[in-house]
């Protein structure tokens, strides 16, 4: 009876850890798609270039040079035509801005998404799809760009 009893406890313990196993290899797993996520996000043309030290420096410069550029290249984003500086282009990957003269890429981005939000700015190019605008407000540099991109593309913080 006891000898049953302990087999019991055993095999309760045994059953219960394979749960903390399962778990343990979800999480290195999640996180080993994290690692691969920022990895490709710091490449030299992704949005979080900046983030690189191999590329920090050059980033700045490249922002500094975009900022004075005019917004007048036409571009093709989601079925609709978006006007983005001159001498770049969009990332297809990651949709953000990188700059055709140097390689960087900016951490401005455009995405298409299914719903409204009064947090960025957006345009509605059908009736149930928005093109967001993600940018950095706080960053002056950033910031003139992005106001430069609204302006031109009638983008609003208003889901109209």
């Amino acid at each position: 009876m006891i000898k049953r009893m302990i087999i019991l406890i055993i095999m309760g313990l045994t059953l219960s850890s394979c749960q903390l196993f399962t778990e343990a290899i979800k999480d290195n797993m999640y996180r080993v798609e994290l690692a691969r996520e920022r990895k490709e996000a710091r490449k030299k043309d992704a949005y979080a270039a900046a983030g690189n030290p191999e590329y920090e420096a050059g980033v700045e410069l490249a922002i500094q040079d975009i900022k004075k550029r005019p917004v007048n290249k036409r571009v093709e984003f989601g079925g609709t035509t978006l006007l983005i500086p001159e001498n770049t282009r969009l990332n297809p990957k990651h949709g953000n801005i990188v700059d055709e003269k140097t390689g960087y890429g900016i951490a401005i981005l455009f995405e298409i998404e299914d719903y409204c939000t009064d947090v960025f700015y957006r345009k509605k190019i059908s009736s149930d799809k928005y093109i967001l605008l993600y940018y950095n407000n706080e960053d002056k540099d950033l910031n003139v760009i992005g106001q430069k991109i609204i302006k031109a593309n009638g983008f609003t913080k208003t889901c109209k």
